[in-house]
């Protein structure tokens, strides 16, 4: 195996351990064990790090601009499959998951709009 290979499973890894130790921390901070929580919380954000350097480490980060773009065009098409998610899960009965899919469809809407006003600021600095 190449190292990039290597480090494209450690980027996927680390990406998922983040999601993982961040919802064990909630999970311990719902059974009102704010220490674990905390420590889970310390561990996730160490993890992020670990992937992040490794999203360096691959290329996977441009110049700003660049970056901002890509991840506008990711929050644009995140937020209409969360929308067509939450359509489905309503059919489906699962009202769960559709407050899931509307509560993040909403979230990607304001990364979407925040990161509209970056690239404005962006593009004045020009």
């Amino acid at each position: 195996m190449q190292i990039i290979e290597i480090m494209e499973k450690t980027f996927i890894a680390e990406s998922g351990d983040v999601a993982l130790y961040l919802a064990m921390s909630k999970k311990a901070a719902d059974e009102g064990d704010q220490d674990t929580a905390r420590y889970l919380y310390d561990v996730a954000m160490d993890e992020a790090h670990h992937a992040a350097d490794f999203a360096i480490l691959l290329g996977k980060v441009k110049d700003t601009r660049s970056n901002v773009n890509l991840m506008l065009k990711d929050e644009i098409r995140s937020e209409k499959e969360r929308s067509q998610a939450a359509t489905m899960a309503r059919a489906q009965g699962n009202e769960e998951a559709y407050q899931y899919f509307e509560r993040s469809m909403h979230d990607e809407r304001r990364h979407k709009a925040g990161l509209k006003v970056i690239l404005s600021k962006l593009q004045e600095k020009d």
